[in-house]
């Protein structure tokens, strides 16, 4: 992993080497092993550098041998030896890093070669020739790329707090996605004038600081054919897992480790790959979070101690700046358990192994049964005739979804509610309103970008590398073009992922109706240790107050 950092000029002799240093520093987490600068006409750009697949220091940021092409990189590619195999013998190559791979398959394809990868990773790539700047994000949005533009310059960097020490911090009170959803989803950010590049797409600048967007990966123009075969489904999904943990291990130099919640998703993965470690949250006053049953049932299954970690309302206290500090945003603390967590692993490894994604993927999350029991309703045969009525009743399938997701303060206001059925609207039409893949389509470009977004931060803030299994994009086609009626079957969410684990987890926890994940007390802890305290929208606004201090924004 690495932290990026680049400012692109309008003006040549304008330089920006000391604040492109500092910019790097406030990211040095990121990459503490090794930083590098490059120069060349009006560009400054950088990275700090945690050495994971390539151990060795080499020159960085990474350039052709004249120069005109050049790359800084975060993030791995697992899959960058058979890209490099296919132009290896064209170039001469100064290190096995998957970063010089994308610098020579751009030169060997230009922009095409973007879609090649199968990772985590946010790169900028710089053509002398054309004098263009590239901003490139991975297609599940697993590593962030932020960017400032000016009249006088670009920049990017892998942190909004780089971008900081180019301007002073303004709220931007029109962060729609914030109000909706807690956590800004869209390109636009809680800052003024700071954008995010989005999953799948790159953005291309040129000598004139002229953006264009493009959009290079997207689900709904990648499915596949998926035959309605349930044991051809089981068996695919099982390869394509195993082979995705394969990828995400062999080139590991490191010990690695898993978090397991007691869920089924850490399950397999701990299962499958057999880790050096594994580590878990526990709350022992707390009964209805305890999860240490269940992930000791994983320790003794795959015969490995498992690490127990206690967090106490002190440490919560305690780490609550250092969070929203890393964090660069809001956030109601559902990241505390993690970063206590990553803590105490960060003493014995640099790689963790997690279940992201399997939820949007597979239909995981409770709230799908409202729905999906909505639509079974609805498509009964004694209802066929009624089906006006049906409508009328229930709603569009946006307006039902857009209700369940909503977080805002206020749950009818008319500029949420249109932002958000717009949006799912947008996600459902692209999956022919099948509702199932609908909602995980949705969920995988909004929710899920929070969830991602706060792993990335907190494994970082330690120097530690997040990969995420089921985010192989291969793994993310076949579920959207696999028949959805195989998530959720029988009652039960996420059934073929649980129905293919029941083979190799502990049947306890494929067998849980109960969802609970890395959580904590919040309701004893927040205003007191009483219960009953915590009210969400009073801690939210809260939270806000003390991210605008800590940043020192203006309003």
């Amino acid at each position: 992993m690495c932290g990026i950092a680049g400012i692109f000029s309008s003006r040549s002799e304008k330089k920006y080497t000391e604040k492109l240093d500092e910019m790097l520093a406030v990211q040095n987490h990121r990459g503490p092993n090794q930083k590098g600068v490059l120069e060349k006409n009006n560009l400054t750009y950088g990275m700090t550098r945690l050495k994971i697949i390539d151990t060795e220091e080499h020159s960085i940021p990474y350039a052709t041998n004249d120069q005109n092409i050049s790359i800084v990189y975060n993030g791995e590619i697992y899959n960058h030896q058979e890209v490099r195999k296919t132009f290896q013998k064209k170039y001469c190559f100064s290190s096995p890093s998957d970063a010089e791979t994308v610098l020579y398959n751009y030169c060997e394809k230009g922009e095409s070669s973007f879609a090649d990868y199968n990772g985590m990773y946010a790169f900028a790539l710089y053509d002398a020739r054309k004098e263009s700047l590239f901003l490139v994000r991975d297609k599940a949005g697993e590593k962030p790329l932020f960017y400032l533009k000016t009249p006088d310059f670009f920049s990017f960097a892998s942190e909004v707090k780089a971008l900081l020490k180019l301007v002073k911090p303004v709220l931007n009170r029109d962060c729609i996605s914030y109000e909706a959803y807690e956590f800004n989803v869209e390109e636009e950010t809680l800052f003024k004038d700071i954008f995010s590049v989005m999953p799948g797409e790159y953005v291309r600048i040129d000598k004139n600081l002229t953006v264009t967007k493009h959009s290079y990966w997207k689900i709904w123009d990648n499915l596949i054919h998926v035959p309605d075969n349930i044991k051809t489904i089981e068996r695919d999904l099982t390869e394509l897992l195993i082979d995705s943990l394969e990828l995400r291990t062999k080139n590991c130099v490191h010990q690695y480790g898993v978090f397991v919640s007691g869920g089924v998703d850490s399950a397999l993965i701990a299962c499958i790959t057999k880790p050096d470690f594994i580590y878990t949250c526990h709350y022992p006053h707390v009964k209805e979070l305890d999860e240490l049953e269940y992930a000791q049932l994983v320790a003794r299954k795959i015969n490995k101690e498992l690490v127990v970690v206690e967090p106490s309302m002190e440490d919560f206290e305690r780490t609550q700046k250092d969070i929203l500090y890393h964090l660069d945003t809001p956030c109601t603390w559902t990241s505390f358990s993690l970063w206590k967590i990553i803590e105490r692993a960060s003493q014995d490894i640099k790689v963790v192994l997690s279940g992201e994604g399997a939820d949007e993927l597979f239909s995981g999350y409770h709230r799908y049964h409202l729905l999906h029991h909505d639509e079974q309703i609805r498509h009964m045969k004694a209802m066929k005739e009624y089906s006006f009525l049906v409508n009328k009743y229930y709603g569009s399938l946006a307006s039902r979804y857009a209700r369940l997701v909503n977080r805002s303060d206020d749950y009818n206001n008319a500029r949420v509610v249109e932002y958000l059925e717009e949006k799912i609207e947008f996600y459902f039409s692209r999956m022919h309103n099948d509702h199932l893949h609908g909602m995980g389509v949705t969920d995988f470009y909004t929710t899920m970008q929070e969830i991602l977004q706060l792993g990335d931060r907190m494994n970082m803030a330690f120097s530690v590398e997040n990969r995420c299994p089921f985010l192989d994009y291969r793994l993310i086609q076949y579920a959207y073009s696999m028949p959805s009626k195989y998530k959720i079957r029988e009652g039960t969410t996420k059934w073929i992922i649980k129905h293919i684990a029941k083979k190799i987890i502990p049947k306890e926890i494929v067998e849980r109706i109960d969802k609970r994940g890395f959580t904590a007390p919040y309701n004893q802890w927040f205003g007191g240790k009483e219960k009953g305290n915590y009210n969400r929208s009073n801690y939210k606004k809260q939270v806000f107050e003390l991210w605008k201090a800590l940043f020192n924004i203006s309003v």
